[in-house]
Protein backbone atom coordinates (compact mmCIF):
# COMPACT_ATOMS: atom_id res chain seq x y z
CA UNK A 1 0.00 0.00 0.00
CA UNK A 2 1.48 3.35 -1.04
CA UNK A 3 0.24 5.62 2.20
CA UNK A 4 1.60 8.65 -0.09
CA UNK A 5 -0.94 8.04 -2.62
CA UNK A 6 -3.95 7.15 -0.09
CA UNK A 7 -6.76 10.36 -0.29
CA UNK A 8 -6.89 9.86 3.60
CA UNK A 9 -3.92 9.79 4.49
CA UNK A 10 -2.47 12.61 2.22
CA UNK A 11 -3.35 15.15 5.22
CA UNK A 12 -1.63 13.09 7.77
CA UNK A 13 1.99 14.25 5.32
CA UNK A 14 0.90 17.54 4.75
CA UNK A 15 0.11 19.03 8.23
CA UNK A 16 2.87 16.74 9.58
CA UNK A 17 5.29 18.48 6.85
CA UNK A 18 4.00 22.14 8.10
CA UNK A 19 4.67 21.04 12.02
CA UNK A 20 8.26 19.80 10.88
CA UNK A 21 8.85 23.47 8.54
CA UNK A 22 6.82 25.47 11.77
CA UNK A 23 9.13 23.35 14.75
CA UNK A 24 12.67 24.77 15.41
CA UNK A 25 15.03 21.56 15.67
CA UNK A 26 18.22 20.61 17.15
CA UNK A 27 20.28 18.97 14.49
CA UNK A 28 20.74 14.87 15.27
CA UNK A 29 18.24 15.37 18.23
CA UNK A 30 14.95 13.93 18.79
CA UNK A 31 12.24 16.65 18.29
CA UNK A 32 11.31 18.70 21.46
CA UNK A 33 7.69 18.10 22.77
CA UNK A 34 7.48 21.49 24.15
CA UNK A 35 8.80 23.06 20.30
CA UNK A 36 5.82 21.03 18.94
CA UNK A 37 2.88 21.92 21.29
CA UNK A 38 3.88 25.89 21.30
CA UNK A 39 3.31 25.55 17.13
CA UNK A 40 0.57 23.21 17.27
CA UNK A 41 -0.87 25.95 19.65
CA UNK A 42 0.26 29.26 17.61
CA UNK A 43 -0.81 27.68 14.38
CA UNK A 44 -4.47 25.27 14.94
CA UNK A 45 -5.49 25.38 18.58
CA UNK A 46 -4.55 28.11 21.09
CA UNK A 47 -5.56 25.80 23.98
CA UNK A 48 -4.11 22.66 24.54
CA UNK A 49 -4.08 21.58 28.20
CA UNK A 50 -1.90 17.98 28.55
CA UNK A 51 -2.46 15.76 31.84
CA UNK A 52 -1.48 12.29 32.94
CA UNK A 53 -3.72 9.68 35.11
CA UNK A 54 -4.03 5.78 35.45
CA UNK A 55 -6.81 4.53 33.40
CA UNK A 56 -7.33 1.82 35.20
CA UNK A 57 -10.35 2.53 36.90
CA UNK A 58 -12.10 4.60 33.77
CA UNK A 59 -14.68 2.78 31.19
CA UNK A 60 -16.90 4.24 28.52
CA UNK A 61 -19.76 2.90 27.33
CA UNK A 62 -18.25 0.19 25.72
CA UNK A 63 -15.94 -1.22 28.56
CA UNK A 64 -12.70 -0.27 30.23
CA UNK A 65 -10.48 2.02 28.49
CA UNK A 66 -7.67 0.69 30.64
CA UNK A 67 -5.23 -0.52 27.44
CA UNK A 68 -5.89 2.78 25.93
CA UNK A 69 -3.69 4.84 25.57
CA UNK A 70 -4.88 8.69 25.49
CA UNK A 71 -8.28 10.21 25.62
CA UNK A 72 -9.00 13.67 24.52
CA UNK A 73 -12.10 16.24 24.51
CA UNK A 74 -11.81 19.08 21.90
CA UNK A 75 -14.43 22.43 21.96
CA UNK A 76 -14.24 23.12 18.41
CA UNK A 77 -15.80 25.98 16.34
CA UNK A 78 -15.23 25.38 13.02
CA UNK A 79 -11.50 24.95 14.37
CA UNK A 80 -9.84 23.69 17.06
CA UNK A 81 -10.35 26.48 19.78
CA UNK A 82 -9.06 23.95 23.01
CA UNK A 83 -8.40 20.47 23.62
CA UNK A 84 -7.88 18.55 26.95
CA UNK A 85 -5.63 15.69 26.30
CA UNK A 86 -4.80 12.64 28.87
CA UNK A 87 -2.51 9.95 28.59
CA UNK A 88 -2.87 6.84 30.58
CA UNK A 89 0.01 6.96 33.35
CA UNK A 90 0.09 2.75 33.08
CA UNK A 91 1.86 2.92 29.40
CA UNK A 92 5.61 3.42 29.10
CA UNK A 93 7.03 7.20 29.01
CA UNK A 94 7.90 6.64 25.27
CA UNK A 95 4.31 4.83 24.87
CA UNK A 96 3.20 8.14 26.55
CA UNK A 97 5.17 10.32 24.03
CA UNK A 98 3.86 8.48 20.63
CA UNK A 99 -0.13 8.99 22.30
CA UNK A 100 0.45 12.37 22.73
CA UNK A 101 1.87 12.85 19.47
CA UNK A 102 -1.19 10.46 17.75
CA UNK A 103 -3.59 13.09 19.85
CA UNK A 104 -2.46 16.05 18.68
CA UNK A 105 -2.65 14.42 14.96
CA UNK A 106 -6.10 13.72 15.63
CA UNK A 107 -6.54 17.68 15.94
CA UNK A 108 -4.58 19.57 13.88
CA UNK A 109 -6.31 16.81 10.67
CA UNK A 110 -9.69 17.04 12.30
CA UNK A 111 -12.01 17.72 9.13
CA UNK A 112 -14.37 20.79 9.97
CA UNK A 113 -17.56 18.62 9.15
CA UNK A 114 -16.70 15.67 11.99
CA UNK A 115 -19.12 16.55 14.97
CA UNK A 116 -17.27 16.53 17.98
CA UNK A 117 -18.74 16.52 21.25
CA UNK A 118 -17.58 19.00 23.23
CA UNK A 119 -18.88 17.58 26.35
CA UNK A 120 -17.12 14.37 26.49
CA UNK A 121 -14.20 12.48 26.20
CA UNK A 122 -12.96 10.67 22.78
CA UNK A 123 -10.96 7.34 23.53
CA UNK A 124 -8.42 6.41 21.30
CA UNK A 125 -8.02 2.65 21.37
CA UNK A 126 -6.18 2.53 18.33
CA UNK A 127 -2.86 4.11 19.19
CA UNK A 128 -0.37 1.70 17.06
CA UNK A 129 3.03 1.58 15.62
CA UNK A 130 2.41 -0.79 13.69
CA UNK A 131 1.29 0.15 10.05
CA UNK A 132 2.43 -2.95 8.62
CA UNK A 133 -1.36 -4.99 7.58
CA UNK A 134 -3.67 -2.28 7.14
CA UNK A 135 -5.37 -2.74 3.46
CA UNK A 136 -6.93 0.16 1.52
CA UNK A 137 -10.23 -1.69 1.88
CA UNK A 138 -10.13 -1.54 5.09
CA UNK A 139 -9.34 1.93 5.53
CA UNK A 140 -12.08 2.72 2.42
CA UNK A 141 -15.02 0.54 4.63
CA UNK A 142 -14.19 2.15 8.50
CA UNK A 143 -14.23 5.52 9.02
CA UNK A 144 -13.17 5.17 12.73
CA UNK A 145 -9.77 2.93 11.50
CA UNK A 146 -8.65 5.58 8.98
CA UNK A 147 -9.29 8.43 11.20
CA UNK A 148 -6.67 6.61 14.01
CA UNK A 149 -4.30 6.00 11.12
CA UNK A 150 -4.34 9.22 9.60
CA UNK A 151 -3.02 10.36 13.53
CA UNK A 152 -0.92 7.38 13.97
CA UNK A 153 0.81 8.50 10.40
CA UNK A 154 1.17 12.12 11.53
CA UNK A 155 2.75 10.65 14.62
CA UNK A 156 5.36 8.35 13.18
CA UNK A 157 6.25 11.50 10.57
CA UNK A 158 6.63 14.04 13.17
CA UNK A 159 8.53 12.04 15.94
CA UNK A 160 10.75 10.34 13.53
CA UNK A 161 11.81 13.39 10.92
CA UNK A 162 13.02 12.07 7.55
CA UNK A 163 16.17 13.98 7.24
CA UNK A 164 16.61 12.29 10.97
CA UNK A 165 15.10 9.14 10.11
CA UNK A 166 17.36 8.14 7.08
CA UNK A 167 20.06 9.28 8.21
CA UNK A 168 19.69 7.28 11.66
CA UNK A 169 18.56 3.98 10.05
CA UNK A 170 22.17 4.38 7.54
CA UNK A 171 24.62 5.33 10.52
CA UNK A 172 23.15 2.52 12.87
CA UNK A 173 22.45 0.29 10.21
CA UNK A 174 20.08 -1.55 12.69
CA UNK A 175 16.35 -1.19 13.00
CA UNK A 176 16.68 -2.14 16.47
CA UNK A 177 19.34 0.14 17.33
CA UNK A 178 17.12 3.24 15.69
CA UNK A 179 14.01 2.65 17.61
CA UNK A 180 16.55 2.65 20.52
CA UNK A 181 18.22 6.28 19.23
CA UNK A 182 13.93 7.54 18.68
CA UNK A 183 12.85 5.60 22.05
CA UNK A 184 10.24 3.86 20.21
CA UNK A 185 9.50 0.26 19.15
CA UNK A 186 11.24 -1.35 16.21
CA UNK A 187 7.46 -2.25 14.67
CA UNK A 188 7.57 1.94 14.96
CA UNK A 189 10.42 2.09 12.72
CA UNK A 190 9.69 -0.64 10.25
CA UNK A 191 6.15 1.08 10.02
CA UNK A 192 7.98 4.51 9.40
CA UNK A 193 9.54 3.08 6.46
CA UNK A 194 6.53 1.63 5.02
CA UNK A 195 5.01 5.12 4.87
CA UNK A 196 8.23 7.31 3.24
CA UNK A 197 8.11 10.85 2.57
Amino acid sequence: MNFACNEHLRIAYDVSDDVLRGVRRQPGQLISVKAVLDYVRRRYCPSIELYTRSFTDLSSASGSVADSGAMMSVEFDGQPKSAVIVLNSDMSTSYQRFSLFQQIGHLVTLPPDVPVDQNSYHVSTRIDYDLTEITPEELDSDYYLMREQVANVFALRVLMPSDLFYRKLRELDSVHATARFFDLESIAVISRMIIGG
